[in-house]
């Protein structure tokens, strides 16, 4: 049987592309969910996969970083698939796409190029982490840095977070609770707190 994976790292982020591929690819269950990649422990739907499937079985997923965002986190997954006796598929890497013949050889190559490929993208995300903090650092010094732009403001980009601070500021204005403004909006109470706290130092 073969069984897909999606997985896209925010809520507002859409499965759709992944959902077609995996389909595509002749998925005949699909688990999906909206989480970061960064601890198997709180991808419900990954753990609920890797427990559906059974030898022989082929798990699909679009990209080897759907399975994890870290080279411990990908070859974590990959070696319990091969305890298994569990088929992967990933659809953007045409080797481990297709049926080699010989199990064992398709096996040896597999974990090779994930080690490899997964190696080489953690080390492009340090980079990218370094390049960052580099650049943040710069700009410290010329006084340009003012961190990263928060979620909810009267400037938030996304214009459903813009109306959820407008929301946030009037129920303050009318004074109500703010445990009660936290669960009624769906943001933390260090939220409200924090923007609370920006009203009254204006």
């Amino acid at each position: 049987m073969k069984v897909g994976y999606a997985r896209v790292s925010t809520t507002e982020q859409n499965l759709d592309r992944q959902l077609e591929a995996l389909e595509n690819a002749g998925a005949e269950k699909i688990f999906q969910e909206k989480i970061s990649g960064e601890n198997k422990i709180d991808r419900v739907e990954l753990k609920e996969a890797l427990q559906f499937l059974r030898e022989q079985d082929i798990l699909i997923v679009e990209s080897l970083d759907r399975l994890g965002r870290n080279y411990d986190n990908i070859i974590q997954i990959v070696q319990e698939l091969d305890q298994k006796e569990i088929g992967l598929m990933v659809l953007n890497l045409p080797i481990l796409n297709q049926e080699l013949g010989d199990p064992n050889l398709q096996k040896l190559i597999r974990n090779m190029i994930v080690q490899l490929l997964s190696w080489t993208a953690e080390n492009e995300r340090e980079e990218i982490k370094r390049k960052q903090q580099q650049g943040i650092e710069i700009a410290k010094k010329k006084g340009h840095y003012k961190g990263r732009p928060l979620k909810y403001s009267a400037n938030a980009i996304n214009p459903k977070d813009r109306m959820t601070y407008q929301v946030i500021v009037s129920k303050l204005k009318l004074e109500e609770p703010i445990k009660k403004i936290a669960e009624e909006t769906g943001v933390t109470r260090d939220t409200v707190y924090r923007i609370k706290k920006d009203l009254e130092s204006r």
